[in-house]
């Protein structure tokens, strides 16, 4: 019997959820063949089968998160006897394949809802999706449910139950929505409308005794679970924005130059990034202070230049890395660009697709933005905000010409980067905008 694990997603992701197994339980499976897919806070990964034979048994349901390296299933040959200990284990529910949801945490009982502290939701309630299309039908809120699943799942059984339960309460619309809202189990809210009935004030007391100091919710709100990506993106920008001393120094860069690189350009179109990025490189060769690292006691210089840039996805943000930049010409780097941002569209990037970057760029240009500041991406020490290009006047030599124009703003560590090192990477960079140098 070949134990299959979850295996060592990169050297930052300690723990992960199966949110798709690709076989069930009796299907043959080949070395090497895709087993089931997981969620890191990152991203979704095809997981493959480290051994041939049948799929004997799925030990880690869909939506469970684990350490790396538990055990998720069993491979072995037909009618092979299970271990005493898996062998006597509850089988879990074998999903679909259409059953595709993140991890979340376990759903409070009834009970403990009426006297536990309102908290903020920090994932999805694990719920199927029959079960999630039955409460939007029913207007009840799934944190106010308790699962009989496997693992605390909510099954459609368990939504039909708690909207039976509530058939033979009088609530008033606004109350209704209002817990639905903000997650309040209405079977332990004391109605003191007419007629005993719950209204409005009534939900919003249960809350207060809960602890909750959330302020009521206006009529047609939602609350959005958070994904796991969004979760750790809040996390780390948190604990960069608090950690590290923020400042910004902002250059504007005639783009003429640029605009005639990329018009020149044959066999491949470099998108403005991809020129921003590459002038990047060259500027940091000149003040590689900007490419280093806090270490505490120690700043680290880093030899390679690894470029991050940040890519929107519907469930966050992620920031795939270009390796080994300083080795690219510019059709190399608009090429590997291309690839990444694909891939992160598709949810397929590896581990170490977005590990190991030593700078990172964030461009809003492409959303109409003039100028922002960007949170730098830790283990970072800066980060630059690219802005869009637009045509303003600007005067040269005494006369009034019309230029494109884009602003780039620095983020820096000043534990890492003084002012005078920002500034001169800042001229490095609008010199070899303004001049093309980092396309010779």
């Amino acid at each position: 019997m070949h134990e299959i694990k979850l295996p060592q997603l990169g050297q930052s992701v300690e723990e992960a959820s199966i949110v798709q197994w690709l076989k069930k339980e009796g299907d043959t499976v080949a070395k090497g063949e895709p087993l089931f897919c997981v969620q890191t806070d990152k991203a979704e990964i095809e997981c493959e089968s480290t051994a041939s034979g049948v799929l004997r048994k799925i030990v880690v349901p869909t939506d469970e998160i684990v350490p790396v390296m538990t055990v998720v299933a069993l491979v072995g040959e037909p009618g092979e006897e299970l271990p005493a200990a898996i062998a006597s284990a509850p089988v879990p529910a074998t999903p679909k394949a259409s059953e595709n949801t993140a991890p979340g945490p376990a759903t409070p009982t009834p009970q403990a809802a009426a006297t536990e502290p309102v908290q903020t939701i920090s994932g999805p309630v694990k719920a199927s999706p029959r079960a999630k299309a039955a409460a939007s039908a029913h207007h009840v809120s799934l944190s106010a449910i308790q699962g009989t699943g496997v693992g605390g799942r909510i099954m459609e059984a368990d939504v039909a139950a708690y909207a039976e339960s509530l058939s033979d309460l009088h609530i008033s619309p606004t109350a209704k929505r209002l817990a639905e809202i903000e997650g309040v189990d209405l079977r332990g809210v004391t109605g003191t409308g007419p007629g005993n009935k719950i209204v409005k004030e009534d939900v919003e007391a249960a809350m207060a005794k809960r602890g909750s100091a959330a302020p009521v919710a206006m009529p047609g709100s939602r609350v959005v679970p958070l994904t796991p990506m969004r979760r750790i993106v809040a996390k780390r920008m948190t604990e960069s924005k608090f950690s590290a001393p923020h400042y910004y120094v902002t250059v504007e860069v005639d783009m003429t130059a640029a605009k005639e690189i990329r018009a020149s350009a044959q066999g491949f179109k470099p998108s403005y990034n991809d020129l921003v990025m590459m002038a990047t490189v060259a500027a940091i060769k000149k003040f590689p202070a900007v490419n280093s690292r806090w270490l505490g006691d120690a700043i680290a210089s880093l030899g390679e230049i690894n470029l991050g840039f940040a890519v929107a996805l519907p469930t966050g943000l992620i920031v795939p890395v270009v390796q080994g930049a300083h080795d690219m010409g510019l059709r190399q780097l608009h090429e590997a660009c291309a690839a990444l941002v694909e891939k992160a569209r598709k949810n397929r990037l590896l581990p170490d697709d977005y590990a190991g970057s030593t700078f990172t760029i964030s461009n809003l240009g492409a959303f109409g933005v003039d100028h922002f500041t960007a949170i730098i991406n830790q283990p970072d020490s800066a980060i630059l905000a690219v802005g869009q290009m637009k045509d303003r006047p600007v005067v040269i030599d005494g006369g009034i010409h019309i230029r494109p124009i884009m602003k780039l703003t620095l983020s820096s560590d000043h534990r890492v980067i003084d002012g005078a090192v920002a500034a001169e990477f800042m001229g490095g960079l609008k010199s070899a905008m303004e001049t093309g140098e980092f396309n010779r």
